[in-house]
């Protein structure tokens, strides 16, 4: 047995709409809060990882070039200690494992490669296939890093369509959806009223005297927008 009344249902459905549409503005305004703080996460730490990258790559091409030079020794001095520093740097944006993986590997193939620039002629050509090596990791890890930058572009625009899904269905479709139940339920409400004020003009015309309980329902039918007809106005 249903046990609610065409008003509970009507204050429900009424009540339905703005509730969720109070859930799905959280939901909301929590997107555009990520959408907005996006662009600097990125340049935090995807972007930052990927210059970190591209300053080892720039390090170690400066320090080939610097051991042919006159201040050969502290041209590599020097890359070299902006190379370690563009590692630490690396470390501090690791976003995945192949990353942490790969930045090991240059930190470990750096460190006696660099031991041996330092005392090594600037005429002996045995260092240059771990230099190359090692570009090629530092290649490797650019490669990671911009993998990296395209993930959180592809996870930002799958959010971008769930949000746009969650807004279309909370601020298009369920206002639509209530109005329609909303009407439905007041239609049937209609019906019965009329029908209602049919039968007590019946009861009245019928009845000697009308009772106090005719006077009520056609005072409460009144009330509610379905007053008793206008004789003027009868056919």
């Amino acid at each position: 047995m249903n046990n609610l009344t065409i008003v509970t249902k009507l204050r429900f459905v009424a009540a339905l709409a703005p509730a969720i549409l109070l859930i799905a503005a959280v939901v909301i305004a929590g997107g555009f809060h990520a959408f907005g703080t996006l662009p600097r996460e990125i340049n935090d730490n995807e972007y930052a990882a990927e210059r970190a990258a591209e300053g080892m790559e720039t390090a170690l091409y400066k320090m080939d070039w610097g051991r042919t030079q006159p201040d050969a020794s502290q041209i590599v001095m020097d890359q070299q200690r902006g190379f370690i520093s563009e590692i630490e740097v690396a470390r501090q944006h690791i976003g995945s494992r192949e990353q942490a993986e790969l930045i090991e590997k240059i930190a470990n193939d750096a460190r006696p490669l660099f031991d041996a620039m330092r005392t090594a002629s600037p005429s002996d050509d045995s260092l240059e296939p771990k230099l190359r090596d090692l570009q090629g990791s530092v290649a490797d890890l650019m490669s990671v890093d911009d993998a990296a930058v395209i993930a959180v572009a592809n996870s930002a625009e799958s959010q971008a369509r769930t949000m746009i899904a969650i807004t279309v269905i909370a601020l298009v479709a369920v206002p639509w959806i209530c109005f329609a139940l909303i009407a439905s339920l007041s239609g049937n409400l209609y019906k019965e009223l009329k029908e209602m004020r049919r039968r007590v003009d019946d009861l009245a015309e019928h009845a000697p005297t009308p009772s106090d309980d005719i006077r009520t329902l056609d005072q409460s039918l009144a009330k509610l927008g379905f007053p008793k007809p206008n004789p003027m106005l009868a056919e």
